[in-house]
């Protein structure tokens, strides 16, 4: 049977929702959900990622029978990407030029961009698969439901479409519990204020929508695609959002009793301001995360700038002083490691190019950062980027060179630091995936919000799964070595990857034949302080 409907995945990234592999944005699920509920059987739909299309010889030829091609797509924060590359305007210009029978629905953030086309449908980004149904069916389902009913019903029918992804089961499925920013004044420079149709989604559907996802053979989920979880089903009082511990807590408590055997349970956006101003009921929220998450997991905040100008000139929703405050709670309530690692630490994200930036910009944003080191406070993630233009957002203009030279600061003397101190030399990472091999170097990461960057000293299978102990630490990334790790079993290159071990002791160690114990290696090698290696190897 001929696909009637084709979904090409061109990944995206908003500042709400990860979209890129390995993970799956819900707009794909959404999707896949209308067209399911439009009594189109799995058959009927042809499900790509860009990357697929590309690997096509004959690209057009697999999509002029399908009566709709949906494109989703649309990265708004700029990033770089190692599990897969995102489809860019061009592509999707020249996409059109070369379809002339099938109708093209352009769905997802990339409608804020400057396309030259003439079949973008706002209703394909507000809800995902609704303007695919509307032709569909002749009907319109906004006359009859409101807009978090029709989602919570196709995130639960669109589960099936996760089977169909490259990377499944090994895929992080982002669920949404909101969309749009609470907040009456957004940020100027986020695609979130682009958003006009706002609305909360209820517990039950979020619970089964994650329970549709688990029976499907899916277990690494991160509710991803809101501004700020602490005011997911937020109560109103004198024009202000409450948080709503009751309700988080019953999502988690639900999550994990349709999830019982999930691997990854992780979040991604706090606004630190919330933390501050209702500690209370933020307290309470943290501890119901700690409880029920996975560990390792991250809270994300968009403190964007230190800079009290450029605070005010982008409507930022909070200061420098309250996000200090707000990772010291974070640290303090849930920083407590199980399995080795964090259960869950604040991440700071920070924006150059924003309006009001002048040269003292990055001399405050390194100050801040220097202050929680200095204050013995973890962070798990420092994201530092340049602003993407979105709509007529205008961007101000900094020196590159000293942008440079901010980095290295920053990576030199914060950066590397923090890493020490959140993944200390022995630290075992379980389930590390390898995504790409550069010569001698492997690369991998787990599976959750923002996972470290782990090089791996060998050549490795692409997807295949390691537990690693971390031995030495860069800037951004770790370095690692299997676990258990046979030493009379490894390469010149492994050997030389260990503490304190170099070329030629490496060397030393290969020609040496079998060793034994710590003990023999350490008179092979005289000298050498043979304690550095003993939670990290092993002789047979």
């Amino acid at each position: 049977m001929v696909a009637k409907v084709t979904i090409l995945d061109g990944y995206l990234d908003e500042p709400s929702c990860l979209g890129v592999p390995p993970y799956i944005a819900p707009h794909v699920r959404y999707t896949y959900g209308a067209l399911k509920e439009a009594g189109l059987k799995q058959e009927e739909i042809n499900y790509l990622t860009v990357d697929q299309f590309r690997d096509k010889k004959d690209k057009t030829l697999q999509l002029k029978d399908s009566k709709l091609v949906i494109v989703i797509a649309g990265t708004t924060v700029p990033g770089k990407y190692l599990g897969g590359k995102p489809i860019s305007i061009a592509e999707i210009e020249d996409l059109a030029q070369q379809l002339s029978t099938p109708e093209v629905i352009v769905s997802g953030p990339i409608i804020n961009c400057d396309l030259e086309l003439d079949y973008i449908d706002h209703l394909a980004y507000e809800i995902p698969g609704l303007l695919a149904y509307e032709k569909l069916t002749n009907s319109k389902p906004l006359d009859k439901y409101k807009p978090a009913q029709i989602i919570d019903n196709w995130a639960k029918l669109g589960a099936e479409v996760t089977t169909l992804h490259p990377n499944y089961p090994e895929l992080v499925c982002e669920i949404e519990t909101f969309r749009g920013c609470p907040r009456s004044n957004n940020c100027s420079f986020c695609s979130e204020g682009f958003k006009e149709l706002t609305y909360h989604r209820s517990v039950d559907g979020v619970i089964k929508e994650i329970e549709a996802l688990y029976k499907q053979g899916n277990r690494y989920f991160r509710l991803g695609a809101q501004t700020d979880l602490l005011l997911f089903q937020a109560k109103k009082k004198d024009n202000r959002l409450l948080p709503n511990p009751e309700a988080i807590k019953k999502l988690y408590s639900g999550i994990r009793k349709v999830a019982p055997d999930l691997k990854v349970l992780h979040m991604d956006n706090i606004n630190p301001a919330t933390i501050v101003d209702y500690p209370k009921q933020a307290e309470k929220i943290l501890k119901t995360i700690a409880n029920y998450n996975t560990a390792g997991d991250i809270a994300a905040f968009g403190l964007e700038s230190a800079d009290p100008k450029v605070l005010k000139a982008n409507k930022i929703g909070t200061t420098a002083d309250k996000t200090f405050k707000a990772i010291k709670m974070v640290n303090q309530i849930t920083g407590f490691r199980e399995r080795g690692v964090p259960k869950l630490l604040p991440g700071i994200n920070l924006l150059h190019g924003l309006k009001g930036e002048r040269a003292e910009t990055m001399e405050l944003n390194f100050k801040f950062l220097k202050r929680v080191l200095d204050a013995g406070l973890l962070l798990r993630r420092i994201n530092i980027r340049q602003v993407n233009p979105i709509g007529k957002y205008q961007t101000a203009h900094y020196n590159k060179y000293q942008f440079k030279e901010y980095k290295k600061q920053v990576n030199h003397k914060i950066n590397q630091p923090m890493l020490k101190k959140v993944f200390p030399s022995g630290t075992l990472l379980e389930e590390v995936i390898i995504e790409e091999i550069r010569g001698k170097i492997s690369f991998g990461r787990q599976l959750g919000t923002y996972p470290i960057l782990v090089g791996i000293p060998g050549q490795y299978q692409l997807g295949e799964k390691l537990d690693i102990k971390v031995i030495d630490h860069g800037f951004r990334s770790i370095t690692g070595i299997p676990y258990p790790f046979n030493i009379n079993q490894a390469s010149i290159d492994q050997l030389e990857a260990l503490p304190g071990i170099g070329k030629n002791r490496s060397t030393k160690l290969f020609m040496a034949g079998e060793i034994k114990s710590l003990d023999h290696l350490g008179q092979i090698l005289d000298g050498y302080d043979v304690s550095q290696l003993e939670e990290i190897v092993t002789f047979s």
